[in-house]
């Protein structure tokens, strides 16, 4: 399942190279020397922003609303998407089957998750909310 993230960026056109910025993301920057790749630079350091923060359990915080960036001379912002799969978190489960039933499910090839998520899936959808 993917999850769609967007963020403002702020290009900074003053200096030799456009300063790419992100208001809300202090550790994303970057640079670029043309407009187009201005835009494919911040979707990149938004991207792997947003992993390592998930992949280190921190915040993902609320994006600022555009008409409250101040600018200066020389900035605009742009709003930045990107599309991160989200990681599925697993947890282990120890079960007791029947062994005759084990046996021939082994033989016939079943991986056990596969049937054991599709049950659980199944039972819960006929569950009341």
């Amino acid at each position: 399942m993917k999850k769609e993230y967007c963020f403002p960026a702020v290009l900074d056109f003053t200096g030799k190279h456009i300063e790419i910025t992100f208001p809300d993301l202090d550790e994303a920057l970057s640079q670029a020397d043309t407009v187009e790749q201005a835009f494919q630079r911040a979707s990149d350091v938004l991207r792997l922003t947003l992993e390592s923060r998930i992949d280190d359990n921190e915040p993902i915080p609320t994006p600022t609303p555009l008409p409250r960036i101040e600018l200066d001379n020389g900035q605009r912002t742009i709003l930045v998407v990107c599309s991160l799969n989200e990681k599925i978190k697993y947890d282990k489960k120890t079960l007791t089957l029947p062994h005759d039933l084990n046996v021939a499910a082994e033989a016939a090839g079943i991986n056990f998750s596969q049937i054991l998520q599709r049950a659980l899936r199944e039972e819960l959808e006929q569950r009341p909310v």
